[in-house]
């Protein structure tokens, strides 16, 4: 390559540059103008939003009201100390697993595990893990799943799963 073309090489790789960097310094300019006009929107709505001294009151006593629901429903969806144990909660998966047709292999417990979980080993169609999932996503109470790998050898629509299930403990502080 002569001295030429790798100093046009240079000059190109600089303009190359220098436009991604125009570019990037173009699209940033413009974020911060959208940021500030969303701002000046938002502080124009505070001041709309501005609580009226007589309604507050109520309207506080209502949203304390609301919250104290949540709070509830939210604390329900967590097992309390002591109401569940490691074992018990395997036979819960184990039965979940049996209905959806996946074979467990192999059950370990990890009780070093912040939360305690099941390690498992289980073999079944694709479609019945989906539905196992599914299922211990729509539980009333809080499943975790910190640990999951499937894995199809045969290529026959047979999985093999390896994961970790647990559930969630509320410690009441209160």
């Amino acid at each position: 390559m002569t001295r030429q073309r790798r100093i046009l090489l240079g000059l190109l790789a600089a303009s190359a540059a220098l436009a991604a960097l125009g570019s990037f310094a173009f699209v940033q300019a413009d974020r911060l103008r959208t940021a500030g006009e969303q701002v000046a929107f938002l502080r124009k709505q505070y001041v709309k939003l501005q609580p009226d001294p007589q309604t507050e009151q109520s309207g506080l006593q209502d949203r304390i009201q609301e919250l104290k629901r949540a709070e509830t429903a939210e604390l329900a969806r967590y097992y309390d100390a002591g109401e569940m144990d490691l074992y018990r909660f395997g036979g819960m998966v184990n039965a979940l697993l049996a209905r959806h047709r996946i074979s467990v292999q192999r059950v370990r417990t990890v009780t070093e595990a912040a939360p305690p979980v099941l390690e498992l080993s289980a073999r079944g169609t694709s479609s019945s893990f989906m539905a196992f999932l599914s299922d211990v996503s729509a539980s009333p109470r809080y499943w975790t799943i910190p640990y999951l790998h499937i894995q199809s050898p045969s290529g026959d629509g047979t999985v093999t799963c390896e994961l970790q299930i647990g559930y969630l403990v509320h410690e009441n502080t209160k």
